[in-house]
């Protein structure tokens, strides 16, 4: 991200000037804890796409991300969860916490995904 200060000129005239931000830094991933970190912070749809990379399945109809205090939560809104199933089942063995929950009043249902060893720490 650039920042830009501005200040006057001699004839009063103001120009933009690119001051050097701090935190830019790009950090390197060295040991293999690191790694790990870095792969369980991969998003549901790459767990079902697997070395593929993303599949978002098509019950997938209307999907949301939210984030708060170093947890993830994707939530998926469908009125195809009969399509889902072989799906929520791959994402629970691949380490994500799976909860259905189905809309009394309407034919939507809402799945809240996040990884299990975060849902347990917070």
């Amino acid at each position: 991200m650039k920042n830009y200060n501005t200040k006057n000129r001699p004839a009063g005239r103001k120009s933009a000037v690119r001051t050097k931000t701090t935190n830019n830094a790009v950090r390197s991933i060295s040991d293999g804890t690191a790694v790990a970190a870095a792969r369980t912070l991969r998003t549901p749809y790459h767990s079902l796409g697997g070395e593929d990379g993303m599949q978002i399945p098509a019950w997938a109809q209307h999907r949301s991300v939210y984030r708060a205090a170093g947890r993830t939560l994707y939530l998926v809104e469908t009125d195809r969860v009969d399509d889902a199933k072989l799906d929520l089942k791959r994402l629970d063995r691949a380490g994500w916490d799976v909860q259905v929950t189905e809309d009394p009043t309407g034919p939507i249902t809402r799945i809240a995904l996040t990884r299990k060893e975060l849902a347990q720490a917070a």
